[in-house]
């Protein structure tokens, strides 16, 4: 069944928004703001924090996004209820992206609650880019072509790649949990003078950038499979570009320096790319596999 224009671009939108939900998360995290409302739901026993204090309003900023995409992904499931409950394969992400809404808001209280544990922030960015994932499997399958656009093969190793990113998105989380963003020191591609040095913190940071390398040999593998006709070929260049462009901001963060001025806009700028990374594996897995099951 044919989606009509107007639902594919709520979908398109809803997906944006929770990549900008993932970009003001990390905001929150390098300007540590994420006690800027020290209770929950309200903030300073306010709907709206009163002062103009700085890590409040991007602490609020975060909670009002929120409520802003929470809407949008219960329109979306709503609408595929009723007008698209034949296509599975927009129904069962919208209606799982609706199901994440309330534990990420349990996660973000928690959060609050005990005063930011590492561990817990970390399952909250995790189960976050899972709700990025569930928004974009919605929209990539609401715009999908009617006619296959991809092998099977193709598509068996779109979805190897995005599961190689998810444990990309993982070791990344770990790396933040753990303090190891700065483990191997201000050295690229080597780690304290050594291919890994310094301990079980620089190892994780090696074992991070390793995923990395991974992900982006299968990126521009699935690009030459695309251009050969396997494959959407635009759809296949996001992803090598948008790791090309995070590979290059984390670079930059290692050589920079933790005490470099520069250190907070390129940590958020990692967060904001490790989403767009994510969302791009995502979308040509959706588009391709969807596409090869109809073949």
């Amino acid at each position: 069944m044919p989606t009509s224009l107007r639902f594919r671009l709520l979908a398109l939108f809803a997906a944006v928004s929770a990549w900008v939900l993932v970009a003001v998360g990390g905001i929150v995290r390098v300007t540590e703001s994420g006690l800027g409302c020290p209770d929950w739901p309200l903030c300073e026993g306010r709907a709206v924090p009163a002062g103009g204090q700085r890590e409040a309003l991007i602490e609020f900023s975060h909670r009002a996004t929120a409520a802003v995409v929470t809407v949008l992904v219960v329109v979306v499931a709503a609408w595929a209820w009723r007008r698209y409950r034949l296509r599975r394969d927009i129904l069962v992400p919208a209606l799982i992206a609706v199901a994440l809404v309330p534990l990420q808001a349990v996660l973000g209280a928690i959060v609050v609650w005990l005063e930011l544990p590492a561990w817990i922030v970390g399952v909250h960015f995790v189960v976050g880019m899972l709700f990025l994932a569930a928004t974009v499997l919605a929209a990539a399958a609401a715009w999908r072509p009617r006619r296959p656009a991809a092998t099977r093969g193709f598509a068996r190793l779109a979805w190897a790649t995005a599961g190689v990113g998810l444990l990309l998105v993982v070791a990344g989380a770990a790396v933040v949990v753990a303090e190891a963003d700065h483990a191997c020191g201000e050295e690229w591609p080597t780690c304290n003078g050594a291919l890994v040095a310094g301990g079980s913190d620089a190892a994780l940071q090696v074992v991070h950038r390793s995923l990395a390398y991974l992900v982006a040999a299968l990126a521009l593998a699935l690009v030459v499979f695309a251009w050969r006709g396997s494959g959407p070929r635009l759809a296949a260049v996001l992803p090598p570009a948008a790791i090309a462009g995070q590979m290059g901001i984390g670079v930059a963060m290692v050589l920079a320096g933790e005490e470099s001025g520069a250190h907070a806009t390129l940590a958020a700028l990692h967060v904001a790319g490790a989403g767009v990374v994510w969302a791009s594996l995502v979308a040509l897995a959706a588009l391709a596999g969807s596409a090869a099951r109809e073949g």
